[in-house]
C-alpha cells in the first residue's frame, strides 16, 4: 500500500473517531436539555429523531427550558425577545436549535431559505410545531414551539 493511501486512511480513522466524539458530546447535551421538557419531552425527542433519521443534519439544543428570571434578562438584553411570563421556553414548548450538516453549521444568522432547504421547517409542520422562521416581525428560524393546547 503506497504511504499516500495510508495517510489518507488514517485521516479518514481520525476525522471519523473525532465525528463520533462530537456526536457524543452532542447527544449527552441535548439530552440534558430534553430532560428539562416535561411532559413535552417525547414530542421533542421524536422531532429530532426523525430530523436525525431523515435528513443529513444533527441536532444541536442551544436553549430549551428556561426561567422566568433567565427569560427577563434576554427581554432586557433584546426588547424582541418575549416578555418575561410569555415565552413558551418558560412552559417547556419551546427549544432553539442549531444544525451541523455537509456545509457546517447553520444557525440563526441563516437566512430562512437556507433553513427551508433542509426540511426541518417542514418536519416541524408536520409534527404540529410553530416556526420561528415564519414569525413576522422577528427573524428566529432556530425556534420551534408547540402550540399551547399541546
Amino acid at each position: 500500500m503506497k504511504i499516500v493511501t495510508k495517510i489518507v486512511l488514517a485521516l479518514i480513522a481520525v476525522s471519523s473517531i473525532s465525528f463520533l466524539v462530537v456526536r457524543e458530546t452532542i447527544d449527552q447535551k441535548n439530552a440534558n436539555k430534553l430532560a428539562q421538557m416535561g411532559k413535552n419531552q417525547e414530542k421533542f425527542e421524536a422531532f429530532i429523531e426523525e430530523i436525525h433519521n431523515t435528513t443529513p443534519y444533527i441536532v444541536y439544543i442551544t436553549s430549551g427550558y428556561r426561567s422566568t428570571a433567565k427569560q427577563k434578562v434576554l427581554h432586557e438584553q433584546n426588547p424582541k425577545n418575549a416578555r418575561p411570563g410569555t415565552s413558551p421556553h418558560e412552559f417547556k414548548r419551546a427549544m432553539d436549535i442549531n444544525l451541523i450538516g455537509p456545509t457546517g453549521w447553520i444557525r440563526k444568522s441563516d437566512s430562512k431559505e437556507i433553513w427551508m432547504k433542509t426540511g426541518i421547517p417542514d418536519i416541524a409542520k408536520k409534527r404540529g410545531f410553530r416556526w420561528g422562521g415564519n414569525f413576522k416581525t422577528y427573524h428566529d428560524p432556530v425556534h420551534f414551539d408547540l402550540p399551547t393546547r399541546g
